[in-house]
């Protein structure tokens, strides 16, 4: 990966970006999968059409027929999803892959997906089997295998006088509408919260807060956005600095207040949207190993409210993983820049960043790329450290 990558600035406003049509063997997936996906091109998307036995064709018949490969093997389909719909594509995806434990990890990290079920009785089914695939007779019951479905998205009847072209025409009335766009938090919540509750982060400022604290004259009012456990707070408002400390992680709040009681400090649990401030109300934005850790939607508002509450010439400071950081290779594929990896991790090209700030009116006075300067025990991640201003 290199600076040149980009990230899709239409992502987070995108309808379903994955229609993930499901059902029992037989229940006609690939049928109207098909439909869909011949109904969205002529509409103008852009769609990619993956179906559950092409891909096991494709993986060369690496997984089995366990339950639990079955499971594992979904997993593998819908991150194939999510990378492709990443870069601005609509996955329609027709494979049975009913698990609870797939259902939940769909919904916790892509926030457009829609399940479809198509709802057909098995006396249907088992008489389509016998003129097709003939798969019932070998295993029997295909109730005990999967978990169906309690809420999906969509229940589409694909029996008795509805065609495939009628099923799918309502599935394309879904997928592009905006009513299942949901918040996906990557497991960032119970991550950070065990986090902080076990007091793991390091006590004394870091060297990007001591950078900042050696370029900034006091008193300057200054905004610092995930805070942790406040440890660069406490040292910039220890050089003079009023600084106010957010964080969305209430653990972390809570850990700060007991640790700083009398600073002056003000800790504010939420995000930067969330901050009940006017504007222009800061000389300073300042985050540090936060950024990384929003999704690419959160990163715009940031910026956008970072924008409004500095004052004229006012400065953002941020240092993020780069997408040339090690990790950025690891751990389960989301996106061309994000991961999972003991947790979820976007990691940030220097480039897009460097034109959405200067897009908003951040203009960037200095943006290096580097490692040796964050490390942490056997991690030196590659970081980026910018410098942006409000125009005067």
């Amino acid at each position: 990966m290199n600076d040149l990558l980009t990230e899709d600035p239409a992502k987070s406003n995108r309808t379903a970006q994955i229609i993930w049509i499901t059902g029992f063997s037989a229940s006609g997936k690939t049928t109207v999968g098909r439909w869909v996906e011949a109904l969205l091109r002529e509409r103008g998307s852009a769609v990619i059409f993956l179906d559950g036995d092409d891909l096991r064709s494709i993986f060369a018949s690496r997984w089995g027929y366990t339950r639990e490969e079955r499971a594992d093997l979904a997993r593998v389909y819908f991150r194939l999803c999510s990378l492709l719909s990443s870069q601005g594509f609509t996955v329609v995806i027709s494979v049975v892959a009913m698990y609870e434990d797939v259902r939940s990890w769909l919904r916790e990290h892509i926030p457009a997906a829609i399940e479809v079920y198509l709802d057909v009785p098995e006396d249907v089914r088992r008489q389509r089997d016998r003129a097709t695939k003939q798969i019932y007779g070998h295993l029997g019951s295909l109730q005990d295998l999967y978990d169906e479905p309690w809420s999906p998205d969509l229940v589409v009847p694909n029996h008795d006088g509805v065609s495939p072209e009628q099923a799918a025409m309502r599935i394309v009335e879904l997928a592009l509408s905006d009513r299942f766009t949901r918040y996906a938090d990557h497991g960032r919540r119970e991550h950070w919260r065990g986090f902080y509750a076990r007091a793991q982060a390091p006590r004394e400022p870091s060297t990007f807060a001591r950078l900042v604290g050696a370029e900034l004259d006091p008193p300057a009012r200054l905004l610092e956005v995930g805070c942790g456990n406040g440890r660069d707070a406490a040292y910039l408002a220890g050089l003079g600095h009023d600084v106010v400390a957010l964080d969305v992680s209430e653990t972390a709040i809570s850990t700060c207040i007991e640790a700083h009681p009398g600073s002056g400090l003000r800790f504010v649990a939420g995000d930067i949207t969330t901050l009940d401030a006017p504007e222009a109300s800061f000389d300073v934005v300042y985050s540090r190993f936060s950024l990384h850790a929003m999704t690419f939607a959160e990163e715009d508002d940031l910026v956008a409210r970072s924008t409004d509450l500095l004052a004229a010439g006012g400065r953002l400071y941020i240092e993020c993983r780069s997408i040339n950081d090690p990790l950025a290779r690891k751990g389960e594929v989301l996106s061309q820049t994000e991961r999972i990896h003991g947790h979820y991790r976007r990691f940030v090209v220097a480039h897009a960043l460097r034109v959405k700030l200067e897009t908003a009116g951040l203009p960037v006075r200095r943006l290096e790329e580097s490692r040796g300067v964050a490390c942490l025990g056997d991690d030196d991640p590659a970081v980026l450290r910018v410098l942006a201003e409000r125009e005067r």
